[in-house]
């Protein structure tokens, strides 16, 4: 797998991360009752697209974000994977 794509949401920091295998976002919401859950795509409100058993997949994510470089978001990618690593 190989991150393409690296995106922050303004509605607390929904963490989106584009991979040649789809779209998967981090849940940062704001009062969200899933924060820090992964889902395939952005996270729709009736949770329809959370993604159960994910720690491997979560796993993979961060090992390739760890090899993404960004100009713009490397502050928040190091920050990203230094929370998910604890």
């Amino acid at each position: 797998m190989e991150i393409k794509k690296f995106e922050m949401y303004r509605d607390g920091g929904t963490i989106e991360l584009t991979t040649d295998k789809g779209i998967f976002c981090f849940d940062e919401r704001i009062g969200s009752d899933t924060k820090g859950r992964l889902y395939d795509g952005y996270p729709k409100s009736d949770d329809s697209n959370l993604i159960e058993n994910s720690v491997d997949l979560e796993q993979e994510l961060i090992k390739q974000l760890k090899l993404f470089k960004s100009d713009l978001y490397q502050i928040s990618i190091d920050y990203f994977i230094n929370s998910k690593q604890k």
